[in-house]
This record gives structure tokens, C-alpha cells and sequence, in this order.
């Protein structure tokens, strides 16, 4: 099983998508949040996929794995097709499942594989971190009792909807777990 994150120790390498996909995350985000009064300010959480979690002690470490890797890659392809609801700890989330295709998992694997052999991902069992956008949580969002009591409703619209949307993704970032956008990207690589 994988672990909740702590934001105190924590920094996210994330994969951020383009195209179609970013616009419907976009407008869907906004749409659900709106409805629920999800976020402060009306300022959301940026779209993307996290591939990784790390030791914020370890950042140089993990900024040079990062860059070794993305050296070796180009563009990734994204698809997403179907919703998902989950509940962690005190969380509830409605994500887009990612589609894992071979490049994908093949990045993902090999980036994490790195950061383990010196100690810096703190994901425990890779096999099980399943790829998607969130599109809805109660991590960031000020109305987390409002929201828990309609999230069943709210998951249920999406159960059975299909969207399959593909698009490419060219920019990874290392984020602190936070809205501020001065302060959230700690480093970009292109590839």
C-alpha cells in the first residue's frame, strides 16, 4: 500500500500535460470546484501527474538523478480515458486515471529506480503508484467537511463516463507541496 505523503519532508516530481488533456483537466477542475467551493481564492491546484516522491533533504541528489534521466528521453504521450474516487486518510480525490503505456512506465521506472539506490523516493512499492490527475481533493481545499458528505454524489456522476483524450507531456518539474505558484516549482527539465 502506498503511504500518505508528508508535505513537511516531501518534494513531488511531477509530469506536466499538454493539449487536450490540460484543457479538459482544466475545465473540469474548475467546473467541480466551483460547484464545491473546493480551494481558497479560487486558486487550484496546477495539473499534473506525479511521478515520484522524494526527501526534500535530498534535493540536489534528486536534481541531478532527474536531469541524467530526462536527458535520455523526448516528449511522453499521455491518454486518459476513465474517472476513478479514492479516499486516503483524510483525503477524498476524483483523479483521471493515466493510461501506462511502455515510455511512461519505462521513465517512471527508471527515475525511481535511480532515486532509490540513494535513498531518496519515499515511495515504498512502486508497483502499486497508479499514474492520474486529480481533478477534485480535499488536500488543498478550505470546505473538506462540506465536500466529504457530497463526494459519493460527486463520484457517482463520473462513474461511468468515458473521455479517452490523448496528448504529450515535455516538462517535468520538482515541486513543494503548495498553491503559491512564486514558491511551488523548484526545477524544470525539458525533454
Amino acid at each position: 500500500m502506498i503511504e500518505n505523503s508528508s508535505f513537511e519532508d516531501e518534494y513531488f516530481i511531477v509530469l506536466k500535460p499538454e493539449g487536450e488533456i490540460l484543457t479538459l483537466a482544466k475545465y473540469l477542475q474548475k467546473i467541480i470546484s466551483e460547484r464545491y467551493n473546493l480551494y481558497p481564492n479560487d486558486i487550484y491546484p496546477e495539473i499534473h501527474i506525479t511521478l515520484d516522491r522524494i526527501k526534500n533533504d535530498k534535493l540536489s541528489d534528486a536534481i541531478k538523478i532527474t536531469d541524467s534521466i530526462v536527458a535520455k528521453y523526448n516528449k511522453i504521450d499521455i491518454t486518459v480515458k476513465k474517472f476513478n474516487c479514492f479516499s486516503f486518510k483524510e483525503n477524498n480525490f476524483l483523479v483521471l486515471n493515466v493510461i501506462e503505456n511502455k515510455k511512461l512506465l519505462q521513465f517512471g521506472n527508471e527515475l525511481h529506480n535511480e532515486l532509490v539506490k540513494k535513498n531518496i523516493s519515499t515511495i515504498k512499492n512502486y508497483k502499486e503508484w497508479k499514474f492520474h490527475i486529480s481533478l477534485a481533493s480535499t488536500v488543498f481545499s478550505d470546505t473538506k467537511y462540506d465536500f466529504n458528505k457530497d463526494f459519493k454524489d460527486l463520484c457517482l456522476r463520473f462513474e461511468d463516463i468515458n473521455i479517452p483524450r490523448t496528448s504529450k507531456a515535455r516538462i517535468i518539474e520538482i515541486w513543494r507541496p503548495t498553491l503559491d505558484e512564486t514558491k511551488k516549482c523548484i526545477k524544470r527539465f525539458r525533454l
